[in-house]
């Protein structure tokens, strides 16, 4: 499976395309839920782009979470303005793949990376960590500590089941929805359709719908 991308963010759709629009921030797919938007960056973007995305959306709206997947591990990234925490679930070899896989290439990016990595996995199995890491997720979330230390604790469990019970456990199952819908393929067709030129000129001159088009759950990214 290829490595996937997701935003979410309290903003108001209508609100979020207008203001990532003036600022040129894009292109990506915005999908409406109960509790904000869920912003799927276009495909060729690698997640250091996502998460630059994800702090316009924390600058709209005072919070936004990043997070990434694929069939074996999750990457989930409470977005600030400077610092970039995170959380990993899923195997070690599991995570790093999805980490190569989603960060920009060469040799110095990959050792970087599992030097990096390295250092944190170690630490993941520590009870002291997990507290300030689920406080994070629940500022985020607004949800509660418990039920996340409850998700952080088992992270030894990655891949799509891993993500949308973080999203389920924070009382987001609009945005596990969709989560399960992208893991799924239903927005494929809608990513496909994003322009190549990423450059904040080009999103900015483009029509609004075209780079930054809004997808209802119900209209499109359904299940057949």
């Amino acid at each position: 499976m290829t490595a996937r991308t997701l935003i979410w963010t309290p903003v108001p759709t209508a609100k979020l395309q207008m203001r990532l629009h003036e600022e040129g921030e894009g292109p990506a797919v915005l999908v409406p839920v109960g509790s904000g938007t869920v912003v799927l960056p276009a495909p060729a973007a690698r997640f250091p782009r996502a998460v630059a995305l994800a702090r316009t959306c924390l600058r709209i709206g005072e919070r936004a979470l990043a997070v990434r997947w694929d069939d074996n591990a999750v990457t989930a990234h409470p977005i600030y303005d400077k610092a970039l925490y995170g959380w990993a679930w899923g195997a070690h070899r599991d995570v790093l793949k999805l980490l190569e896989a989603t960060n920009p290439r060469g040799g110095v990016a990959r050792i970087l990376l599992r030097g990096m990595f390295l250092v944190h996995s170690d630490k993941r199995d520590q009870r002291s960590r997990h507290d300030a890491v689920a406080r994070r997720f629940g500022e985020t979330l607004d949800a509660a500590d418990q039920a996340m230390l409850e998700r952080v604790q088992d992270w030894p469990s990655g891949g799509p089941q891993a993500l949308a019970a973080l999203f389920t456990a924070a009382g987001r199952d609009d945005v596990a929805l969709v989560a399960s819908l992208v893991d799924a393929g239903h927005a494929d067709a809608w990513l496909a359709k994003l322009p190549s030129d990423a450059s904040r000129k080009a999103v900015k001159e483009a029509p609004l719908n075209t780079v930054l088009p809004v997808v209802p759950v119900t209209q499109g990214m359904a299940p057949s």
